[in-house]
């Protein structure tokens, strides 16, 4: 397995939280604001800090952006990252009837409901994936805090240029997610930065996946529709980068302890990166089947994130 330790290179994180909708009532407003995000933001942008991996001037925070400002924020970020790129999302998602694509819902995003759905003020991520491909960075990491998340598992798996590209979704394909106490971030994000804010010990991105996804099944998070709250994550079989360098530089003994070395009952060679110094990142077995196919209709409900072309476009 190979590993890229960025440390030193020219790197950038974006860090997108819409919290707050122009338009939330109907017919044509998405499900609310979520106040939860302005939280992760702070959040995240503290623990990448810490991390020493992103420098302070690296990592920039775009509070409730519309379209046109998330796509200059983007662009720039592409344009400065040589290591590795970061982009994060939180706020609202939405999919079409068949599931075979997530809206990311920027400020001034709206529903146009029926049997072909629109999503006006949205990015595909089609689209943002295809932006960040066009960067010279090394590795382009990718969170998505958001309803659907776990539809964008279909997109990078048939993205032509995925190698470089490492995801983590919140949640599974199809499934709608409560976006928690306006007064602390959001669940997932809340389990997220807790982890990589380890503190003392590295944090690589396969590590980070596995153990987010075994906090929230294991604290009993559910979705909206009552199943287990499965995070999921795509990376190819050989990829991996360091997000948090850790105040001790590493060791093999942190709060999940592979974070380098081998998964429990996982062992395998360390490997040089041809494009970066010579790391021993983590083994974690790969997600199950997810991503793609067609959603079904959800309830709506306040307070939850994302809509769905097969909820009427209502979340």
């Amino acid at each position: 397995m190979t590993g890229y330790d960025p440390r030193g290179q020219a790197n950038r994180a974006l860090l997108v939280g819409v919290s707050e909708y122009d338009l939330t009532e109907p017919p044509y407003g998405v499900p609310g604001d979520l106040p939860a995000v302005r939280h992760n933001l702070n959040r995240l942008r503290d623990a990448l800090r810490r991390g020493r991996v992103f420098r302070e001037r690296e990592i920039t925070v775009c509070r409730s952006p519309d379209q046109v400002d998330f796509g200059r924020a983007l662009r720039t970020a592409v344009d400065e990252a040589e290591g590795v790129l970061l982009l994060y999302f939180a706020g609202h998602g939405a999919i079409p009837s068949a599931g075979d694509e997530l809206f990311l819902q920027m400020r001034n995003a709206s529903v146009v409901a029926g049997g072909h759905a629109v999503f006006p003020g949205a990015e595909m991520f089609t689209t943002v994936l295809t932006v960040l491909a066009a960067s010279k960075a090394r590795r382009i990491v990718v969170v998505l805090d958001c309803c659907f998340a776990g539809n964008a598992a279909w997109i990078w798996e048939t993205f032509r240029d995925k190698r470089r590209v490492l995801l983590l979704m919140s949640v599974q394909a199809n499934h709608r997610t409560d976006a928690g106490d306006p007064h602390t971030p959001t669940p997932f994000t809340d389990e997220l930065v807790t982890l990589l804010d380890d503190g003392d010990e590295e944090v690589w991105f396969r590590g980070l996946a596995d153990a987010v996804r075994a906090r929230m099944t294991g604290d009993g998070h559910r979705t909206v529709r009552g199943d287990a709250w499965e995070p999921q994550s795509r990376t190819e079989p050989e990829e991996d980068v360091l997000l948090a360098a850790g105040a001790s530089g590493g060791g093999a003994h942190g709060r999940f302890p592979w974070h380098r070395g081998a998964a429990p009952g996982r062992t395998h060679p360390a490997k040089r990166d041809p494009e970066g110094p010579g790391v021993t990142p983590p083994y974690v077995a790969g997600d199950g089947p997810g991503g793609g196919g067609g959603a079904e209709p959800v309830p709506g409900g306040a307070g939850k994130r994302g809509a769905g072309a097969g909820s009427s476009g209502r979340g």
